[in-house]
């Protein structure tokens, strides 16, 4: 039997044929769970499951051979719907996850997924059309719960951050003062125990700050215009001076183009993908840090690459989760930087993902939909950025 074919017992076309290719279509779809239709070329059923009376509540007397869209109360009727269906039999295109959401009779209100295909009756040497019908309401709604859950559960990280941020500066400088005034007057137990105190209020800023930009990022209204790339790279070299001063970094960018993008977002996941190197150098060798751009289509796809400690293949999957560190604590940080330059440009509708090898470093892509008119460099060199001064 070919692929994509009811299958036949006789060869022989007529009457007797057609009974033995809906005995086979019938028992075919009888034995899977989703509802199913078959159509003929006309559109109209053919053949139902057993599974699609029992959801639908209705009798095959009131199915088969009637046109898809007077079933029920004209649910399947919709414009969308009928270009697919007969797309699929004049053009041989297959659709899938094709969403209804319709208040049903007996069902009530239902969210419905449909999928369909051509096939091929030998018998009769006609097209036909499965389409399969899953009900993902109860899917659907748990989905919406989990959003719901996670844009109150980002609110209130973001209200918790901010209103606890200004006491929390406020004990760190106290701190930080009374440290100078009497660290000559204690003993060195006690000098540990204030300094380790000073550095868990400083996580903790830290974290605080992280958190209350990653909340920013997916609620900030995104300004895109045209900017070459080497703006919001030149403000996170400058954010970065003293980070790139302190770890002697080399930074080579290839010259970049203009993109329609946000300057300011562009330039926060820049600074993270670069103080993500920075962070995760190596100690037996200079960093060195390559920037580069290139056109894909209608997109501009960037990279971050370093020299630096790398990490496990397998892990490439995981690091944009928040709070998801691969070094444990060995290496100051939050585990929010990736996950805020995930939220940014999936916020623009690009893909951000990570290559690496460990202790032979990364690279960093993420792609922005730059479109036609994005602007390629006037030339093809190379530049070693520093800092502003």
């Amino acid at each position: 039997m070919k692929a994509g074919t009811l299958p036949e017992e006789a060869p022989e076309h007529g009457p007797k044929a057609d009974r033995l290719e809906l005995a086979y279509a019938r028992s075919i779809v009888d034995t899977v769970h989703e509802p199913l239709l078959v159509l003929d070329s006309t559109l109209h059923v053919k053949t139902a499951s057993r599974s699609f009376y029992n959801t639908f509540g209705v009798f095959r007397e009131q199915t088969e051979s009637c046109l898809i869209y007077d079933l029920g109360d004209g649910q399947w009727n919709i414009p969308a719907l009928r270009t697919l269906l007969e797309e699929v039999l004049a053009k041989n295109k297959e659709f899938h996850d094709y969403e209804v959401r319709h208040t049903f009779p007996v069902l009530g209100d239902r969210v419905m997924l449909l999928n369909a295909r051509k096939l091929w009756a030998e018998a009769t040497e006609t097209n036909l059309i499965l389409l399969a019908i899953e009900d993902i309401t109860e899917r659907k709604r748990v989905a919406d719960e989990l959003v719901r859950s996670n844009e109150n559960l980002q609110r209130f990280a973001y209200a918790a951050a901010h209103d606890l941020r200004s006491p929390l500066n406020a004990a760190l400088h106290l701190s930080q003062l009374l440290a100078k005034r009497i660290k000559a007057k204690l003993e060195e137990k006690e000098r540990e125990m204030l300094r380790q105190s000073i550095e868990s209020m400083e996580r903790l800023g830290r974290l605080m700050n992280d958190l209350l930009s990653y909340s920013e990022t997916g609620s900030v209204p995104q300004m895109f215009t045209w900017v070459w790339l080497d703006e919001p790279l030149r403000i996170a070299l400058a954010n970065l001076q003293h980070h790139i001063e302190e770890s002697g970094a080399t930074i080579t960018v290839s010259q970049l183009p203009s993109v329609e993008t946000d300057r300011t977002q562009t330039a926060m996941l820049l600074q993270n993908l670069i103080g993500n190197a920075i962070k995760y150098r190596r100690n037996d060798c200079p960093l060195r840090i390559l920037i580069e751009a290139v056109p894909l289509g209608t997109q501009c796809r960037v990279s971050v690459a370093d020299n630096g400690q790398g990490f496990r293949a397998e892990n490439a999957a995981y690091i944009f989760e928040p709070f998801k560190r691969l070094h444990g604590t060995e290496i100051k940080g939050s585990g929010i930087g990736l996950a805020t330059c995930k939220r940014i440009v999936e916020r623009w509708g690009g893909r951000i993902w990570a290559e690496s090898v460990l202790g032979q470093g990364s690279t960093f892509y993420f792609t922005i939909p730059a479109g036609s008119k994005m602007l390629a460099p006037l030339s093809s060199s190379v530049s070693q950025y520093r800092p502003l001064p």
